[in-house]
């Protein structure tokens, strides 16, 4: 028994639509309701989500965004959740203690330049280490480079009071050779 899947999309992008329609049993849907796969961009699933909307997802629908999906695609917002679902795991944790702790993935992490304070006193710790600063809001290894010294990120400090959130940055030691990374691998994005 074959499937008939619908979907749409509200971009006219060849690669996205040519891998749709080369899809055995699935075919396009130019309906606002009846689709199983819709590939939206951002404004148009925050409209989707509405609570003034009304409009719900039936349980064969699936969109490719979600609303505040930023919460896990920008790098400081993303360390923000982790850290806070480690400290929740581990307040249930000590409440009994047969569960497991959370292991630690991700590694010491700033956002700046809120963190800036914070961060002096543990890159003095660490001072023979390497950090890796990352913008939070841009992708494909823009704006990512390595610090070893602190003046480096002391240049960026004179702009911070003129910077918006979207312009601020991570910074996380760069644990190349390490325990954690053998383990897990991560970094924020």
């Amino acid at each position: 028994m074959s499937h008939q899947y619908r979907w749409r999309t509200d971009f006219d992008k060849f690669v996205l639509t040519y891998n749709f329609e080369r899809r055995r049993g699935w075919r396009k849907s130019d309906s606002d309701e009846d689709w199983n796969f819709y590939w939206a961009n951002v404004h148009n699933v925050k409209q989707l989500f509405h609570p003034d909307s009304g409009t719900r997802l039936g349980d064969h629908q699936v969109v490719n965004h979600f609303p505040n999906h930023f919460e896990l695609t920008r790098k400081d917002t993303l360390v923000k959740n982790i850290k806070r679902y480690r400290r929740e795991m581990e307040r249930e944790s000590s409440a009994d203690p047969s569960k497991v702790k959370v292991p630690e993935i991700i590694p010491m992490t700033y956002v700046l330049p809120i963190d800036y304070s914070l961060f002096v006193e543990e890159f003095r710790r660490f001072s023979n280490q390497t950090w890796i600063m990352k913008p939070t809001a841009k992708a494909q290894g823009v704006g990512i480079f390595l610090i070893n010294k602190l003046s480096q990120v002391k240049k960026w400090a004179n702009r911070w009071s003129s910077l918006s959130a979207k312009d601020w940055s991570v910074l996380q030691l760069h644990d190349v050779f390490g325990a954690r990374t053998a383990l897990c691998n991560f970094s924020a994005r």
